[in-house]
């Protein structure tokens, strides 16, 4: 299989785990504008006794009602350790501000773990993320774990790869009940589609801009957001 027919695959897989769930049932839709930085690097260069620990940091803004208020935000940092070229284990805590349609504005603080694995395939650059979550809401006393599975497609479409086509898709399965409203269960599903460009020689500072679908389980009724997404990665 090339890697045109392998990305248009992992495209029509991405998106088919996304649109069946919001048929299912009454959906409510909306549009916005989703901007985040991801910043990633070394404590020390590589050889030496700390070379490979890592350090992450990350940021989003999230804004509905096509993009004129306020729907999310949070920051991200991290720490982690090379296990070899391709795969790092990470660890880190999340402060999340989220202001819901229909609910008043809550704080959300999460701990993380998460193994991140890249490698080449057939033209392709192939990366998998496996997260674990401990979610502390203010508005309950439980602790709601969760796991997300990501895994991302890009593919160079210029001769030095200075820009590339990027698709993934995450999928979100809660792992318990809390008494602040999670629910165990496929919770959640997103789909992305987009274009990146890097802003180095190195491939190490890029930019993808392209459209999220965002479908969540809800009581009663589901959300389809579809969102712009403007991502930053910083690798240092």
């Amino acid at each position: 299989m090339d890697a045109s027919r392998l990305t248009t695959l992992l495209l029509g897989s991405a998106l088919a785990l996304a649109v069946p769930h919001g048929l299912a049932a009454q959906t409510r839709n909306d549009s916005g504008l989703w901007l985040g930085v991801i910043s990633t690097g070394r404590f020390a260069p590589a050889g030496s006794e700390v070379g490979n620990f890592r350090w992450w940091l990350e940021a989003q803004d999230r804004q509905r009602d096509e993009g004129q208020h306020f729907d999310l935000g949070f920051v991200r940092p991290g720490l982690g350790y090379a296990l070899t070229d391709r795969v790092t284990v990470w660890a880190g805590y999340g402060y999340f501000l989220s202001d819901p349609v229909g609910r008043a504005p809550f704080e959300e603080h999460r701990v993380w773990q998460q193994v991140t694995w890249s490698a080449p395939v057939a033209g392709l650059t192939l990366q998998s993320r496996t997260r674990l979550e401990e979610r502390f809401v203010e508005t309950g006393s439980d602790t709601g774990w969760r796991v997300r599975q990501m895994v991302k497609a890009t593919l160079p479409v210029t001769h030095r790869g200075q820009l590339f086509l990027s698709v993934w898709d995450e999928g979100f399965f809660d792992a318990n009940d809390t008494d602040w409203g999670q629910r165990q269960g496929f919770r959640q599903n997103r789909a992305f589609a987009g274009l990146g460009a890097f802003f180095d020689e190195a491939h190490t500072k890029s930019v993808e801009i392209g459209y999220v679908n965002q479908w969540i389980d809800r009581p009663g009724r589901d959300a389809m957001n579809h969102a712009l997404v403007v991502w930053f990665f910083l690798n240092f």
